[in-house]
């Protein structure tokens, strides 16, 4: 009987991220030297399957296997998705790169921001075309100040101020 249940435990651990059971992606923007400079995390598994979907490209983040386009189309991804605005002006979006962990991927990027902005404008619309409850977290601190925007498919953007 134990090794039965120890089996069936070991087998769900390679079961493949598709069945976590929320759908959440988390970006920590700080501003610091004149940028924005944001890491957004999403489950890997949902990550792949929407750009698949929507690019015809598998990833395989992380494996020897991935597509030299990987860093272009998580860019263009991304500049599909999230945007940040300030004193109503769209910031310029910069890709870095992305780094995956188990099943998350790692997400960089930044947007240059001359002044220490007073309000922010977010959209974060990751996801929401692929699952009924995704739900977007966006954490941006600004000096000492830290504020927090949650986005849902009924609420996409928020501004948040310092």
């Amino acid at each position: 009987m134990h090794f039965l249940l120890f089996s069936l435990l070991q087998f769900s651990v390679l079961l493949p991220a598709a069945q976590h059971e929320f759908h959440v992606s988390i970006t920590q923007v700080n501003y610091s030297e004149a940028e924005l400079q944001a890491t957004m995390r999403v489950f890997t598994d949902d990550l792949e399957m929407q750009i698949e979907r929507d690019y015809g490209l598998k990833l395989q983040l992380g494996e020897e296997g991935q597509d030299s386009k990987t860093d272009s189309i998580l860019s263009l991804f991304l500049q599909r998705h999230f945007a940040l605005q300030t004193e109503g002006r769209p910031l310029a979006f910069h890709f870095l790169g992305a780094e995956r962990e188990v099943d998350m991927t790692y997400l960089y990027f930044f947007y240059p921001c001359a002044e220490k902005p007073q309000k922010l404008r977010i959209s974060n619309q990751v996801f929401f075309d692929s699952f009924e409850d995704q739900s977007n977290i966006v954490n941006v601190k600004v000096g000492e100040e830290l504020r927090s925007a949650f986005l849902t498919s009924a609420e996409t953007e928020k501004t948040v101020e310092f």
